[in-house]
């Protein structure tokens, strides 16, 4: 009988749960379609093209969509279980409410993971992947790929690097100028090269001068190489050039790297990237914590005047996204610490649902004796 009970609630919620993200994905997709259309019919993209675009858009529809969703498909089952009687009956035969909602919470929890996975993987510049696809089609290659003018410090290795052009995608830099000094700050050798290959881990100077500088900074020697192989040198381009594009432009794993080893960043430029790397695995978990307002709101309706919980949720909601990005903008001008400013909104929002879910166990909260 519970295992009959269990699979009831687990397809009850899934399907729609399911139907909620493929329709509004559907819509933001469509949405999206009209807005770009005028730029793949002056383009003349191709329907591979296409095809990419929203291939690489889809993880970021679906990490937007899945939270709300989640929201809307608890309240519209547990509406359905009102309306017909069901949740007062499974009740009156003695069912615990921690067994009705937990088939919710598993698939929430399922969610969660999905999201998180989705996130730290193909997820977390899903965006910046389909504006490089734009920009592809409308031939703009150059505008995506390649960062100029380029300064980058390399603080434990005593190395400045300059680049005209550093192209992070075919991993190549031109007209590069390499400083390397010494603990005091002094030039110890300058490398000047016509080109800059990172590959196989490591960097390699092609048509390159090197120039050699005594412990006074005076000119020693100046020795030409058509190709210099330097294996102790493995920062890569990617990591270069992390400051000088958008933090939703880079992946997981760059902006950890980012966060990890900030060198002598400023804090201020530092927190928008750490904002954007909390928000990756915030996101996932909002998932959780609308699920949790949904089953506060959706265990407390009343057949005669659904609605009015149905308005709460939504209410609740609507505040919740206006808190969670109000935060975001203090964590990124670091009025608040990054970390702090991403996920206060997730406890208070938790600690909200979990308060009105409260009743439905007869836990009465500040009750007066």
């Amino acid at each position: 009988m519970k295992k009959i009970l269990f699979r009831y609630l687990f397809k009850g919620f899934l399907y729609p749960l399911l139907f909620t993200i493929l329709a509004f994905c559907s819509l933001v997709i469509i949405a999206d379609l009209f807005g770009s259309l005028e730029d793949f019919i002056q383009n003349k993209a191709t329907a591979r093209q296409i095809f990419n675009y929203y291939v690489a858009y889809l993880p970021a529809v679906v990490i937007m969509i899945v939270p709300p969703a989640s929201l809307f498909a608890s309240l519209y089952f547990l509406m359905q279980l009102h309306r017909h009687g069901e949740f007062v009956a499974m009740q009156a035969c003695g069912v615990p409410l921690q067994k009705i909602f937990s088939p919710f919470l598993i698939i929430g929890l399922i969610m969660t993971v999905f999201l998180i996975a989705l996130q730290l993987g193909p997820g977390g510049n899903s965006q910046a992947k389909r504006d490089q696809i734009m920009e592809d089609i409308k031939g703009n290659k150059g505008s995506v790929h390649a960062v100029r003018g380029i300064i980058y410090r390399e603080k434990a290795e005593k190395r400045i690097w300059y680049f005209r052009q550093l192209d992070f995608v075919k991993n190549q830099g031109e007209d590069v100028e390499v400083v390397v000094q010494e603990d005091s700050g002094k030039d110890l050798k300058k490398y000047f090269a016509r080109t800059a290959i990172w590959k196989d881990g490591h960097w390699i100077l092609n048509d390159v001068n090197r120039i050699d500088y005594d412990s006074s900074s005076n000119f020693l020697q100046s020795t030409y190489f058509e190709s210099l192989s330097l294996i102790s040198w493995t920062t890569p381009p990617r990591q270069m050039v992390a400051l000088e594009k958008k933090p939703r432009d880079l992946n997981a794993s760059e902006l950890w790297k980012l966060i990890e080893n900030p060198g002598n960043i400023q804090k201020t430029l530092l927190a928008p990237y750490q904002v954007q790397f909390y928000t990756l695995i915030a996101e996932p978990l909002s998932v959780l914590v609308l699920l949790l307002i949904g089953l506060a709101e959706g265990g407390r309706l009343s057949s005669r005047h659904p609605a009015a919980g149905v308005f709460n949720a939504l209410f609740i909601l609507i505040a919740f996204y206006l808190i969670f990005h109000f935060f975001q903008i203090l964590g990124q001008g670091m009025r608040i610490p990054p970390a702090i400013a991403i996920f206060t909104p997730l406890c208070v929002f938790a600690t909200i649902s979990l308060f009105r879910i409260a009743p439905l166990f007869g836990i009465r909260l500040f009750e007066k004796s």
